[in-house]
Formats: structure tokens, sequence, C-alpha cells
């Protein structure tokens, strides 16, 4: 195995994971610690160290509340049994790489993870990411961690007036992209093919996925994405999309309101802060960070992107879970009267009288059952906004609805909750406390094998981990609009794309 291995640093050792077909390191730095006056500056590449570094233990997790804190919290059960546990810093820059292979030159596909946490928390080591058991299945896994919250994403006038032409506040993503490039100059010492370096992140992890994939700095990088429950898609009548990318004037005036709530009197100041009473101040002020639009590392909104066919040209996998598709409606600029429906309808100009024919509306009852439907439910009318816009590009974009029984014996059946795909794409039912049976250990070793069969080729289709064909998987397109249902039984998802949702995303694109 690949005990030792020369990266551009030095010399790591790695060790025999749970499974010794795997090699572990764990806690690899991939640049500077971004503390004192790196902080709120770009990655600063990792000077040389002498000797072996051992990479036995995983480096801190990013500053953010303590996750877990709460044993009675849904997400502290479900994903971070022992959170409190694990060591917190802002000196957080590392990557934790899992191979199976034997030899440096085997060349085998590289999986890249984003965790979620929407840009405020999250870790690459929660319970449900099982890295092992996805690079038996012959991948190289890199899964990493990147500055999150005031320290990732905070934008002020001083920052922006000291680096004129570098990035601004987007640190976090930045942070990815400098990962992603070590990995690129690094992996062939682990066995991976540096040309095959798929993407992944759900939700939040997501969202940064689809920086990358639009940033005009990752070019090169990038084989594939997969895109889970957070595909950038607005949609013109409602205006609003489930990741969208703030603007850099907007971010900087969030920026000087947290300092002056902080008490905060300047940048410099603020570089002094011990990192807890930054962390605490920036709680205490309920403030905000996420990625924007910087003109730099973000020349635009990833849909925007999209739409202007600004974006890495590679197969994406995306989709979303049935049951978190009504926790993020918008319900409060959705109509529910007739009355709030006709101003909606106004809002199509010329094409108001073809909407109202295309909905069939006549009372307060088929208003409620119009906005409560998929045509305006934006994960799933925006994963098909996004897969149209893909098609028109001849891109190749393989669509899914997660929706099976999940089991849950604590609370109210909260169904296929956000996240809940992660426990069988990454194949790690065996870790959660849900009392998971030999159906649902059946349904992720497909689902794991359909993602595992996209990293290695850019097509889901093919056999799973047992030799057996996996149901087929057509990538959408407009005359076959495919989705794949992934439930109790995987098949394509029926009803097909209905006629509003068509007029909203012709409306939006402007082809109507």
């Amino acid at each position: 195995m690949l005990k030792q291995v020369w990266v551009e640093e030095g010399v790591l050792e790695g060790y025999f994971g749970y499974d010794p077909r795997i090699t572990v390191f764990k806690g690899v730095p991939y640049a500077k610690s971004p503390v004192g006056e790196l902080r709120w500056r770009s990655p600063q590449p990792m000077p040389h160290w002498d000797g072996v570094r051992p990479a036995q233990k995983y480096g801190p997790i990013a500053m953010q509340w303590t996750p877990g804190a709460d044993p009675g919290d849904f997400w502290s059960r479900e994903l971070h049994p022992s959170g409190p546990d694990y060591d917190m810093s802002e000196d957080c820059l590392y990557l934790n790489i899992f191979t199976p292979a034997k030899e440096a030159d085997e060349k085998l596909p590289v999986l890249f993870y984003i965790h979620g946490g929407g840009y405020q928390g999250g870790y690459p080591y929660e319970v449900e990411f099982d890295w092992e058991h996805v690079a038996r299945r012959g991948i190289v896994v890199v899964a990493v961690t990147y500055r999150l919250g005031v320290f990732g994403f905070l934008a002020h006038p001083e920052l922006s007036a000291e680096s004129p032409d570098a990035p601004k506040g987007n640190y976090g993503i930045e942070d990815q992209l400098a990962a992603l490039r070590w990995t690129k100059r690094n992996i062939s010492a682990f066995g991976g093919d540096p040309d095959r370096i798929t993407i992944a992140g759900q939700s939040a992890g997501a969202g940064s996925v689809q920086c990358l994939l639009t940033s005009p700095m990752s070019e090169g990088l990038i084989a594939g994405a997969i895109i889970q429950s957070a595909v950038s898609a607005e949609f013109a009548d409602t205006g609003t999309s489930f990741i969208k990318t703030g603007k850099l004037s907007r971010a900087e005036q969030a920026g000087e309101e947290f300092f002056e709530k902080a008490g905060i009197k300047s940048l410099a100041e603020a570089r002094t802060l011990p990192a807890d009473e930054l962390f605490r101040r920036f709680s205490e002020a309920h403030a905000f960070f996420a990625p924007i639009v910087d003109n730099v590392l973000l020349l635009r909104d990833a849909f925007d992107a999209y739409v202007h066919d600004e974006h890495r040209r590679v197969p994406v996998l995306t989709g979303y879970n049935r049951g978190e598709t009504r926790a993020f409606m918008r319900r409060d600029l959705l109509p529910r009267t007739l009355e709030q429906y006709n101003e909606f309808a106004a809002r199509y100009g010329k094409y108001e009288e073809a909407f109202r024919s295309v909905c069939g509306v006549a009372s307060d009852g088929d208003v409620e059952r119009l906005f409560d439907s998929d045509a305006f439910t934006a994960m799933t009318a925006g994963a098909y906004l996004f897969a149209t816009v893909q098609a028109r590009e001849d891109r190749t974009t393989y669509l899914y609805e997660f929706d099976p029984d999940i089991p849950d014996d604590k609370s109210p059946n909260v169904g296929s909750f956000h996240g809940a795909e992660l426990w069988f794409a990454y194949d790690s039912l065996a870790r959660s406390w849900r009392p998971f049976r030999g159906k649902h250990y059946d349904l992720a070793r497909k689902v794991a094998s359909y993602w595992a069969n996209f990293v290695k080729t850019g097509d889901p289709n093919g056999t799973d981990n047992f030799g057996d064909a996996l149901p087929e998987w057509r990538p959408f397109t407009e005359n076959d609009p495919f989705m794949l249902g992934i439930g109790n039984e995987i098949g394509k998802r029926e009803p097909e794309l209905d006629d509003i949702t068509k007029f909203r995303i012709n409306h939006t694109l402007g082809t109507l």
C-alpha cells in the first residue's frame, strides 16, 4: 500500500484505514494557517517541511457553532453525535485523502468533496460520510475543510481597498480552489488521475461546487460535478433561487454593519481579535456571510452564468430530495388567494393571458393547489429549469428525485429530509442511528454505484458493485426530460414535466 508519498511540500505518512485495503491520509495541509495577518487573505502556499509528516489525525474543523452541542437537536442526532469532541480552530485548511491504490501510477478517478452547512458550519468527516467505503469502489476520495462564516466570507470596504485586484469576500471558496489546485498537482502520488477529478457537494457544498464551476479561475481543474439539493435556478416571475450569490456592494455594507454592531473600529483591530472572541461577536450580531459576486473569483451569479454558457463544460449529476422541497418553499412570495393570483399573473405582461390559460385557475382553492404544486416548488421546478438550460447548450445532465422510505422510530417521520440521500450516496447506512433494513442497504448499493460510476466515467449507468445491471438513467433532454426516481424502487419519475413548468421555463429564458 502507499503508506508514504512525496507531495510538493515533503513526505506524508498515512496509515491503514479500518478497511486495511484503504490507505488514509488525514489532516494534510494544503495552505498556510490563515491566522493573524493572513486572516481574510487569499490562501498562501504551505512551506516545505523536513522529514516525514504523519497524517493520522483529522485537522480541526473550521470556526462555527459547536456541532452537536444540543443532544436533542435533529441535526445533532443525525450528523453530529461526536461533534463536541472535535478540535475547532481558525487553523483549518486541511484535506483528507482515502485511496485504494497500491501503486502511484494507477490513475484512479478522484472524488473531491465539499461539505455543506449553510457556509456557516459542517466538516468533511461528519458521520454520514464513509469515505473508506467509497474508496473501496476504486476511487480516490479527497474531502476538504474550508473557512466558514465571518472567517470565510466577510466583505468590507477596507478589505477591498487592501487587495483591489484579488478576490474579495470569498475566502472560503478560495480555500476550496486552493485545495482543488493542490489535488490537481499532487493526487497522482496517491494513485489518482489529475485529469479525472469530479467535484461534489450537498446544500452549501453544492453551492460551492457551482461557484467553482462558474469561476474563471477553475479552468482545467474539473472533469465532472455532482450538485445535491441546491442547484441554482432563478425564475423571472418570482426572482428567487434556492442558492443565489449576493453582490459585492451589499456584502461590503453588511460587513460595515457587522463591525459597527460588534464594536470593531477597523480591519486592523479585527485581525488582532482572538478567533473565539471574533466568533462570539459574529454570533451575537446575528450576522450572515456567504459567497458573493466579487468580479474576480465570481463574475456572475451561478444561474446567470449557466444562461450565458459561462461555466465548465463537464457532465453534471444533480437532483433533490422530495421531503425537502416543502421546507425550502418561499410561500411568502406566492399567491394564496384569487386576488393575489391576479396580481401575480400581471407580472407576465404580454404573456398574462397565456399564463392564465395554462393555469386554468378559477377559485382560491385552485390557487392553493397551483402554488403548492411542483411547478412552483423551487427545488423541483428549479431542477427542471437548470436541466433545460443545460440541454439547450448541448450539455450532459443526469437529473434525480430521491424519495425512499426513511425509517424513523424517535420522532414524527420526516421523510426524505435535507441530507437524507448522503447516507445512500456515500454508502454509510451502518453508521446511522436509524433502523435501516435490508431493502435500504440494497438501495444504497445501487445509489452509491450510480455516484461511483459517474465519478469514474461521467455517466452513472452500468453495474453495481455486485456486477448487477443498474436501472437505466438517461440524460435529460428537451425531447426526453428524463428524471430518475430513487425511491423504494428505481425508475423514471412520473409525472412528466408539466405544462406550467414548461411555460415558466420558457418565460424565464425568453423563448415563449
